[in-house]
């Protein structure tokens, strides 16, 4: 008598090797990064002997770290070392961001303008909201900033499910003004924007923009040369036009301010949970 197929659950795993996604993901991952038990296994090992080799790099070389890396590059486990390399460099240049990468060195007045909102996009990726215009210059430097904004990409990177999905970033540039614009480090974005391109280790699949005012133009001017032509194909401005915004995030998922009908953000609620 032949067996009876039972179908698992969503939430059942499939592969049980190291590394190993949840079993929604892993036919996606196959799919889309090439990744297989033993792809994962035999990458993992090259890339850990890689790095051993490498003279003052001195990287994490436990299994969680280097997946985001593998996963990011697609199993090219020479465009992961480069990456790897990247990320440190990255950091060695930004020692006044990364010397205390804490939330409590993040105060109230920044924690107020960004979040990874509680919902995903139609493609089930997180969103990192950045309300870059309503940043006040008097509470908040800017490396304070750039800091908060590293936190929270770190903390995206952990999460296997943005691994291999990737993730969205929402700017919103209501009250933007040119005072704001001349007190942004320009050394820091730059290598901001190195890290979004080539440090991350997670894909960035596109940035919306919402309420752009006349000062936009000033920061656009001001990042432009920093943008690689990918990145700034994934770049989409919707002005106060929400219904375009909504056929990528739905209203359900939005607050009011973006015409939507989810309940206001928690920014203290979202800093609590990031802070434990």
């Amino acid at each position: 008598m032949s067996g009876v197929y039972t179908k698992k659950c969503v939430d059942d795993v499939w592969d049980v090797s190291e590394g190993a996604l949840p079993f929604k993901l892993q036919r996606i991952a196959e799919v889309e990064l090439g990744e297989t038990s033993v792809k994962r296994k035999e990458a993992l090992e090259r890339l850990s002997q890689l790095l051993e080799e490498e003279e003052g790099l001195l990287p994490r070389q436990d299994a969680a770290f280097l997946l985001r890396f593998l996963r990011v590059r697609k199993y090219n486990v020479e465009a992961a070392l480069r990456t790897i390399r990247n990320y440190y460099r990255n950091r060695n240049t930004s020692q006044t961001v990364f010397e205390d990468l804490t939330p409590s060195s993040i105060s109230e007045a920044t924690r107020r303008i960004m979040m990874i909102m509680p919902g995903k996009d139609s493609c089930g990726r997180p969103i990192f909201l950045f309300k870059i215009g309503s940043w006040d210059i008097v509470e908040s430097s800017y490396v304070e900033m750039h800091r908060a904004v590293m936190l929270c990409l770190e903390h995206l990177a952990k999460d296997a499910t943005t691994q291999t999905l990737g993730m969205v970033m929402l700017f919103d540039y209501a009250n933007l003004t040119p005072q704001k614009v001349l007190s942004i480090n320009v050394g820091l974005i730059r290598r901001g924007f190195e890290y979004l391109q080539d440090c991350m280790p997670m894909r960035l699949k596109a940035l919306y923009a919402v309420r752009e005012g006349f000062a936009f133009d000033m920061i656009y001017a001001l990042v432009r040369p920093f943008l690689k032509n990918k990145l700034t194909e994934r770049f989409h401005p919707y002005g106060e036009n929400f219904e375009e915004l909504h056929n990528q995030i739905d209203p359900h998922v939005l607050p009011k301010e973006y015409g939507g009908d989810a309940p206001p953000l928690d920014f203290t609620e979202f800093w609590s949970r990031l802070e434990s």
